[in-house]
């Protein structure tokens, strides 16, 4: 008997589940002196009590009461589309857009369209129908209604792309962000994450073209380095890198990067010939000298020297230029400066230690072997030379801790 009563029950609370309504659901007015197509007075109260049903979650009384309607008059198909609403039916808006395009002057179907466009997450259709009220209308509330409904689409977009770019999928990022610039071209997150993903993606021109809109702040500024770098275009990039603010984290080593890079992409050969010395000779050593620090023009204010083993040399006015500002020396009484000696490696941190005095920077010393907590630079320690390319590290550091 326990058993029994507790079927009867499961059966009467199943029953009730099924007749109980949904409850209330909002659903646009039906406007019916701006509705398409002629009802009957009888017509039009029947249709209101469909609405009022639906709305009251009471769906299947609803759908009865709609019998009492035309079958291919308007009102009805957009009442059948209310009830669908109210019963939660998805996806209901390509039909709800589909009606509203059939009859653009009817203001409850695009509303409509607005309320499935935002419950099945496509937030622009939304929008769109949205924009369509408003101008129906000319009612304020719809083109703000717009607005928001594009600004939560569009934050949730750039996240869903930053989601894919982080996932490892800057094509996919890209290509969402090119179809939605042709909406929003000047939505300023969205076009930076743009050029991010075209950068990502070896797309060099779109990269430009999608940057060359955003304004010279710090990070406009930033991203056009960045693309103008991935081009090549050094010069460029250390210019636009040394216009950020003092304040950007990681100017100062952005901007010694892209000088760096620009200056040897604008190297004379007998320059580059000289970082590429297995030998470095004293000569060689003063052109890359002055390559690094042209200034030292302004201090070479000593007597000019007559050196008779640097006629015709190709590296004269370097040298002379470093033996006036006091950095490098010769042998004055045999008018001899031995240009095309190797240069050992304690005659280069004697060179470098004067260079630090000359520029200004004591703090700069250098050290043997590696470099030291201290912050010195190691020079090469083992053999009696010194390759080119270690003479181009050690200035490179030495230029590194100038002002940016």
């Amino acid at each position: 008997m326990v058993r029994k009563g507790l079927a009867l029950a499961a059966v009467v609370a199943l029953a009730a589940c099924a007749t109980t309504p949904r409850g209330r659901v909002f659903l646009p007015e039906l406007a019916l002196d701006r509705a398409p197509g002629r009802l009957s007075t009888k017509q039009k109260k029947a249709a209101q009590q469909v609405l009022a049903l639906a709305a009251a979650g009471e769906t299947k009384r609803a759908r009865d009461k709609l019998s009492s309607l035309p079958s291919d008059h308007p009102v009805r198909r957009f009442l059948e589309l209310e009830v669908a609403f109210a019963e939660g039916t998805q996806p209901l808006l390509g039909q709800v857009l589909a009606f509203a395009q059939a009859y653009p002057n009817y203001p409850p179907a695009w509303e409509l369209a607005v309320l499935a466009g935002e419950r099945e997450g496509e937030l622009l259709e939304a929008a769109d129908a949205a924009g369509q009220l408003a101008a129906l209308t000319a009612d304020s509330r719809w083109e703000r209604r717009r607005k928001e409904l594009e600004e939560r689409a569009l934050t949730q977009a750039i996240a869903q792309l930053q989601q894919r770019w982080a996932g490892g999928d800057p094509v996919g990022a890209l290509s969402g962000a090119r179809q939605l610039l042709e909406r929003f071209p000047h939505n300023r997150p969205l076009r930076e994450l743009g050029v991010g993903a075209a950068l990502a993606t070896g797309k060099l021109a779109e990269a430009k073209l999608l940057v060359l809109p955003l304004p010279e702040d710090a990070a406009g500024l930033e991203l056009k380095a960045q693309v103008a770098a991935a081009e090549g275009a050094w010069e460029v990039a250390a210019e636009l890198y040394r216009r950020l603010p003092a304040s950007v984290p990681g100017r100062c080593p952005k901007v010694r990067e892209a000088e760096e890079k620009a200056r040897w992409q604008r190297a004379p050969e007998r320059i580059a010939k000289a970082a590429k010395a297995a030998r470095l000779s004293r000569g060689e050593l003063a052109a890359l000298v002055v390559f690094y620090f042209p200034q030292l023009a302004e201090k070479a204010a000593g007597p000019a020297p007559l050196f008779e083993d640097l006629v015709g040399y190709p590296y004269q006015t370097e040298v002379l230029v470093l033996v006036r500002a006091g950095v490098m020396t010769g042998d004055p009484l045999a008018r001899r400066f031995s240009p095309s000696r190797p240069v050992s490696p304690r005659e280069l941190e004697r060179v470098l230690q004067r260079l630090v005095e000359v520029l200004g920077l004591p703090g700069a010393v250098v050290c043997r072997g590696e470099a030291s907590a201290g912050g010195c630079l190691g020079a090469e320690e083992s053999g009696n030379t010194v390759s080119g390319e270690g003479a181009v590290r050690l200035l490179s550091g030495i230029w590194g801790k100038l002002p940016c």
